[in-house]
């Protein structure tokens, strides 16, 4: 501080003084500064004019352009802080059969839009466009019941609810035109064990939009259990005298039934008969035939389709 007073003195008594002038000069560059013309280089915002609701962007619309400019320094803070900025409009008068607009095509665009300023130079070469004619159809909504993700053991009870029939679909030709006849819900991520009452969007592709967006989807499931019992088989026309009879005189069938219904279920309600006028001759063996079973059982599987026939040594 010592050093300060000696070489300003009066610093510490004038100090607003000297404060004030140092901001005046400052003032004064600023604005003699700002009056003068600058080159710069700015990201200029687009903007677009084309019939929006009868085609599809495929990939985003470049949202700015990057231009060499020339200006006094005021228009230019201006633009480089996007006050009063209007954005340079890009027509397409033809949008789907326009792919790319070159610099040279982009300079007159450019320069009669420019509000203040004066272009130097385009350094975006291209900008590119991809956007397609949108088709709209109405198609059915499919649902279809065996892709339906139900947890393992678990199976519908019930028909399936939709609240809509149909739907209005729409999107890029391209994509439209290799889509089936029909809208399907989206089941994906999903693990269903209990009844469901859900509202699904649509499995359609990228940039499709349905309308309604949603359905409404019902239906009930229930849980089976897999289940075995051994059963004696009966003998139809075997020989009287116990010359031939089977190896295995019970077999194992296997069953599904519903969880709620298992109780209901007993091995009086099966009957398996092995018939020996049917015996196949050249293996000695007989087809197991299932005579009847419970009518909520489901899938019957015997554990072996033929049974080998043993026969007696002749005394």
């Amino acid at each position: 501080m010592g050093i300060f007073r000696f070489l300003l003195p009066g610093l510490k008594d004038n100090w607003k003084v000297v404060v004030l002038s140092i901001l005046g000069a400052t003032t004064f560059w600023f604005f003699n500064a700002m009056n003068k013309s600058y080159d710069t280089r700015v990201d200029y915002p687009l903007s677009y004019t084309f019939a929006e609701d009868s085609v599809v962007v495929i990939n985003p619309l470049a949202k700015q352009i990057k231009i060499d400019v020339t200006s006094g320094g005021w228009n230019l803070i201006r633009k480089t802080l996007r006050i009063n900025a209007t954005p340079i409009n890009i027509p397409l008068d033809n949008p789907t059969e326009i792919k790319f607009l070159t610099r040279s095509s982009l300079i007159p665009m450019i320069s009669d839009q420019l509000d203040g300023l004066r272009l130097i130079y385009v350094v975006t070469d291209t900008l590119f466009f991809n956007i397609e004619e949108k088709i709209t159809k109405k198609l059915p909504v499919y649902i279809d019941s065996i892709s339906i993700p139900l947890s393992q053991s678990y199976r519908m009870v019930s028909p399936i609810s939709c609240s809509v029939d149909s739907a209005w679909v729409s999107g890029p030709k391209s994509t439209m035109m290799q889509m089936p006849e029909y809208v399907q819900l989206d089941f994906s991520n999903m693990s269903i064990d209990g009844n469901f009452d859900e509202e699904l969007r649509y499995f359609v592709g990228e940039h499709v939009r349905v309308q309604p967006a949603e359905a409404t989807v019902k239906f009930q499931v229930a849980k089976y259990l897999a289940r075995e019992i051994s059963l004696p088989i009966e003998l139809l026309d075997f020989p009287q005298d116990s010359s031939a009879y089977l190896t295995d005189s019970n077999i194992v069938l296997y069953y599904t039934i519903k969880e709620d219904d298992e109780d209901e279920v007993s091995a009086s309600d099966f009957s398996v008969t092995a018939d020996y006028s049917m015996r196949n001759m050249s293996d000695s063996t007989v087809v197991p035939i299932l005579m009847y079973a419970h009518e909520k059982a489901l899938d019957i599987v015997l554990a072996s389709d033929r049974i080998k026939l043993t026969f007696a040594e002749p005394q």
